[in-house]
């Protein structure tokens, strides 16, 4: 059974899912609008919001609420960091209540994320922090554009392709997968439910209809439907070793075994990596924000002087 204080876990996330907008006396630019709409001879992009000003530091969300997940800690990176949030095109679609493209990959993703940060015109490389789905879609950036990289932070990414390349996956794997490969078309709320307990949201036998913020899960649970790209998405691991730039992997205590087994695993690929536990479950850079932002302050400090 799986140890997390669900109370102080359903609290904290609760806030965080509801916080207000950043203050209106931040400097804030949104560039949402229209960006996502698949033309031919287009790039997709992904939806933008930048506050503050200072070195630039890029969140990228998970893929059940996206963006909202990542408000508490804009508020406060922006006093002095210029903090861009991107949205998943994932959770715009599923807002929308859109199909995902045919050929929807977590390389859709990683292009859309690469077009909307080429827009935005940087020409340093960046500090990258990103959450389980967005982690998945942030590694293949990272890999694929290193140059751009100064340092990758990863929260549990759902990373199955690590964990295929080693051999045979364990049964508990095994049934992940075969939820998200029957999180298409329309996502119920019991497939809803059975997601939340697979990642490490629940307790063994807990429901999430109880609690606070089951209200806005469900609006978002269309999201879900990106649940197979995460599944057939390959790699090599080789790209890890090649990785130069320093990686902090992030892990929650009581969450999903498998998502520990893919942290430790990328942990002897990558170079030059380190790994943080901090409670609880699958959301450790919400439950114990204040210690994850003083980890990622650290941790971004050591790059800097690398």
């Amino acid at each position: 059974m799986r140890k997390v204080s669900i109370s102080s876990m359903s609290l904290l996330i609760c806030i965080c899912l509801f916080w207000l907008p950043p203050s209106t006396q931040q400097r804030t630019e949104d560039t949402s609008k229209g960006q996502t709409k698949a033309r031919k001879g287009t790039r997709m992009k992904m939806q933008v919001q930048v506050t503050g000003d200072g070195s630039p530091i890029v969140l990228v969300p998970g893929g059940l609420t996206g963006w909202l997940s990542w408000e508490p800690h804009a508020e406060r990176l922006s006093l002095n960091r210029k903090v861009v949030r991107v949205q998943l095109l994932n959770v715009e679609y599923g807002l929308d209540n859109r199909p995902l493209p045919s050929d929807y990959s977590v390389k859709t993703e990683s292009h859309a994320l690469a077009a909307s940060l080429d827009e935005l015109g940087f020409n340093k490389p960046l500090d990258l922090v990103a959450w389980s789905y967005g982690a998945a879609v942030t590694l293949d950036y990272a890999l694929d554009h290193p140059d751009r990289v100064r340092s990758l932070t990863l929260i549990e990414p759902p990373a199955l392709w690590l964990l295929q390349a080693k051999g045979p996956l364990d049964n508990d794997t095994k049934r992940a997968v075969d939820l998200l490969q029957t999180l298409h078309g329309e996502i119920t709320e019991g497939k809803l439910e059975q997601f939340l307990q697979a990642v490490g949201f629940l307790q063994q036998g807990q429901t999430a209809r109880g609690l606070p913020q089951w209200p806005l899960w469900v609006r978002y649970r269309q999201s879900l439907r990106n649940s197979p790209a995460v599944v057939e998405h390959t790699d090599d691991p080789a790209r890890l070793r090649a990785f130069q730039q320093p990686v902090l992997l992030v892990k929650g205590t009581g969450s999903a075994k498998f998502l520990h087994q893919i942290i430790d695993t990328l942990a002897t690929y990558f170079p030059h990596a380190q790994i943080a536990e901090m409670p609880a479950g699958h959301a450790p850079q919400i439950v114990s924000i204040d210690r994850f932002l003083e980890k990622l302050r650290l941790f971004q400090a050591s790059a800097e002087q690398k």
